[in-house]
């Protein structure tokens, strides 16, 4: 049937590399590896950006895998035990790519558990800088949040930036304040930037900062901010709250927290505002997402259309056998009454 990895102790037992009689070995794996490389060549990125998705697992025949091109750094991301015997073969292959590039090795924290690694993660202190459509952002390769920085908000951010001019925009779950600096950036009237975790909070004021925009970023809980009064005047809503469902154990309290949010979100905005509500969450697809919104905007009584429904951005292509690839989901809407 075909080729992959086996691991009995894995959540996911079986991870397929290709179909048919392919024989195991580094060849498939750098074959594949290839492939992925010269479809980011073809997209043109790096006269963008230095911060892009190299490799995004089943999107790319690699499961259980993800490279992120952060900058002078690559982020591997590890979440199979199978990829252990041909790691060095694939490091060398990408500094042949990128010269003098450092290599990072992250594990998944919930593969960890599971899949029985023999390696550790690679232990990173140094802080980077990369460059996106003309802001600067402050990271550490392989800490925090995914590999170091979100890639896959990067068209959304930039479609942000495009249609914030004069407008009151909030930005909620701001993490290292992407959303809030490209809205500074188009000339928005007034940017303030709130997340719960204090490292954020200094990640994002450091990336004001170093870019020399009006953004003011506080630490707070969003679910206090969307039960305050600062909603009424606020012109654009971002809610880009971390992923929520880790596991089918966690789906029905996942989906309570995202109801909860944007219901409170839709009930303090005034009419005419707008709200780019996203989710991370791979376990649960777009259309149990708008029907969460749906629900979010009966309890809250009011009028919401939808002006686009986008994802992540084409560095994270997707694998129509593996719609959990599909994992982000980002909603446009305006409050209509």
């Amino acid at each position: 049937m075909g080729t992959g990895f086996y691991n009995s102790r894995s959540k996911i037992a079986l991870r397929l590399l290709a179909h048919g009689k392919k024989p195991a070995g580094p060849d498939l794996v750098l074959d594949l590896l290839d492939q992925a490389l010269a479809f980011r060549r073809k997209l043109g990125l790096a006269k963008k950006t230095n911060a892009y998705r190299l490799v995004h697992a089943e999107g790319d025949g690699l499961p259980g895998l993800i490279l992120d091109r952060l900058g002078p750094w690559i982020v591997l991301e590890l979440a199979a035990k199978g990829y252990e015997p041909f790691l060095e073969a694939m490091g060398e292959r990408l500094l042949k790519e990128f010269d003098g590039a450092r290599l990072v090795l992250r594990i998944n924290r919930e593969a960890a558990k599971t899949e029985g690694f023999s390696i550790r993660d690679t232990q990173v202190r140094a802080e980077g800088l990369l460059e996106e459509y003309g802001i600067s952002y402050h990271f550490t390769p392989g800490q925090g949040h995914k590999t170091g920085f979100f890639c896959d908000q990067r068209d959304n951010r930039l479609l942000l930036r495009r249609q914030a001019q004069g407008m009151r925009v909030l930005d909620l779950c701001c993490h290292a304040g992407g959303f809030a600096l490209n809205a500074a950036k188009g000339g928005a009237k007034q940017v303030e930037a709130f997340d719960l975790d204090e490292d954020a909070v200094a990640l994002a004021k450091a990336n004001a900062k170093t870019n020399r925009l009006p953004v003011d970023v506080e630490q707070a809980d969003a679910f206090e901010i969307c039960r305050s009064q600062k909603l009424s005047h606020t012109d654009f809503l971002i809610l880009d709250p971390p992923k929520w469902i880790h596991s089918k154990e966690e789906r029905e309290e996942g989906l309570r927290r995202y109801r909860d949010l944007n219901r409170q979100a839709f009930a303090g905005l005034p009419i005419g505002a707008q709200v780019l509500s996203c989710s991370c969450s791979g376990l649960l697809d777009e259309g149990g997402f708008l029907r969460v919104l749906r629900e979010a905007a009966a309890q809250a009584k009011r009028e919401i259309r939808i002006l686009r429904c986008t994802g992540a951005s084409p560095d994270h292509p997707v694998s129509l056998a593996c719609p959990e690839t599909r994992y982000l989901k980002a909603i446009w809407m305006e409050i209509r009454s």
